[in-house]
């Protein structure tokens, strides 16, 4: 089962999968060097992108009718769009990825193998939970993985309503308004929303932005409720 964009390759075309190649994600470490020591202060490494690679062959004889699946292949890869990847071996996890390469085929060799799709995961390049987890601000909650949750705090206003707060009793979040509508606060990207329409401009610059982490004994203060998918390596 490979599902992109929430449809099966062997619906689009009888390919006999061969291999399915997941890179590991590149790391990019963040140093300091000395000025006047030897060696470099270690400040952090971040997650850069990851490479699927899958393999394949199509046993179609007919020209006309091999062409025709390969375009329904190309189709199905929707080139230009990043969307959801589900592979056979990670029933509960998904990767967010784009189509980067297409199959380089022969009309002779019909008989070829090692025909392959690359995808590439940028803006989320972990394993992401399908499930979505949600608990009332002011629930303790403990969040599982290896790498931090994707993680937003939601909440409806039928009314504006003045000076509110988030706080994970480390960092806290000022808001000197929150229009009336749908509230999304955005923790990994460091943005907020209602409607569509940012709202950045009431938020009170001194305050400290919550960092989504993995851990136990979470607890985000607030009225809202946080939603998150659990990330991991």
């Amino acid at each position: 089962m490979i599902v992109f964009g929430n449809k099966e390759l062997t619906d689009i075309a009888p390919v006999k999968i061969e291999d399915i190649n997941v890179s590991p994600i590149q790391l990019n470490p963040v140093a300091r060097q000395r000025a006047i020591e030897s060696g470099a202060e270690f400040v952090r490494i971040t997650g850069g992108t990851r490479n699927i690679t899958v393999s394949f062959a199509l046993l179609e004889i007919d020209n006309a009718i091999r062409e025709t699946f390969m375009q329904g292949i190309r189709d199905w890869a929707q080139i230009g769009r990043e969307l959801v990847l589900e592979l056979p071996e990670s029933e509960k996890c998904h990767l967010e990825c784009a189509v980067t390469q297409l199959p380089d085929y022969s009309y002779r060799k019909w008989w070829e193998n090692k025909l392959k799709i690359v995808f590439t995961c940028y803006n989320n390049p972990y394993w992401t939970s399908n499930d979505l987890m949600e608990v009332n601000c002011g629930t303790t909650f403990t969040v599982n993985g290896s790498a931090p949750p994707l993680m937003t705090i939601e909440r409806r206003n039928t009314s504006q309503v003045a000076n509110q707060s988030y706080s994970d009793g480390k960092d806290s979040m000022f808001f000197t308004l929150i229009p009336s509508g749908s509230m999304v606060i955005d923790l990994n990207r460091q943005t907020a929303v209602v409607g569509g329409s940012s709202i950045m401009r009431y938020y009170e610059p001194t305050s400290g932005w919550i960092t989504p982490k993995t851990g136990a004994n979470q607890n985000i203060r607030g009225t809202g409720v946080v939603k998150y998918r659990e990330r991991w390596v």
